[in-house]
């Protein structure tokens, strides 16, 4: 007979919450060229999270927070 490791069921609550408090990131650069000229250049920064975790996050990278706006501390 072989154990198998409980691993309780992850429900879309949970899911949301974790991603709302550690935060997601995803950075995404694509260029089309032909012959060496670029033709088409896309660049996306999506940032999924809660208030404070993305002031951190802007905080970290040195992007000034908007007026009115402080980061709690």
């Amino acid at each position: 007979m072989s154990q198998q490791a409980y691993r309780p069921m992850l429900n879309i609550y949970d899911l949301v919450d974790r991603v709302l408090d550690k935060g997601l990131v995803i950075d995404a650069n694509v260029s089309v060229s032909l012959v060496g000229i670029e033709i088409l250049v896309i660049r996306a920064r999506i940032v999924v999270s809660g208030v404070d975790t993305f002031l951190r996050y802007a905080s970290a990278l040195g992007l000034a927070a908007p007026p009115g706006i402080q980061s709690a501390k």
